[in-house]
């Protein structure tokens, strides 16, 4: 019963949807696509925020790629020299071999942790510029719905508005 009336009280309000839309003019929807993401890191601001951001994180960078490649040496040594090697030997490279594993693996997942939040901080400072250029392009092309970009399959370029935002972004800065 429940259903049967929820179905009644949907079929009615769809009939009086289409109802009110042929009373309308006729007129073609407008739709648009929007990478907003892509769009504000087109941006010449954003990517040099973006890029002090790596800067900032470029020491514990250096760092982790010093780890991996002192890592792998002593790997390679392991598997060079570990039939000569005392089983001493054997058993203090393998610690450090861990050691350097864990220290890569805690400093790799702080570098993520650190790039996603200064990823988020450059979104979050461009937002309002980022909003005001897509309001603006559709009020300018009249568009009634806006769909991200990664919903959709195909778009044809001329219904893409990514590059129009970054470009109003970046005559706005």
């Amino acid at each position: 019963m429940k259903r049967f009336s929820l179905l009644l009280i949907v079929a009615t309000s769809l009939v009086f949807s289409l109802t009110a839309l042929a009373d309308q003019p006729a007129r073609a929807q407008r739709i648009a696509v929007l990478d907003w993401q892509q769009a504000l890191m087109s941006s010449e601001q954003a990517r040099a925020d973006l890029q002090a951001a790596e800067e900032r994180l470029g020491q514990d960078q250096n760092r982790a790629r010093q780890l991996r490649e002192e890592a792998n040496a002593l790997q390679e040594r392991m598997q060079r020299d570990g039939d000569i090697m005392s089983s001493d030997e054997r058993r203090r490279l393998n610690q450090e071999i861990e050691q350097k594993a864990q220290e890569f693996q805690f400093l790799m997942t702080r570098l993520q942790r650190q790039q996603q939040e200064l990823q988020q901080e450059i979104v979050e400072r461009h937002r309002p510029a980022l909003e005001q250029a897509v309001n603006e392009l559709i009020e300018e092309h009249q568009i009634d719905v806006l769909l991200d970009r990664q919903a959709v399959a195909f778009v044809r370029p001329q219904y893409d508005l990514t590059p129009a935002v970054a470009e109003k972004l970046n005559a706005a800065q």
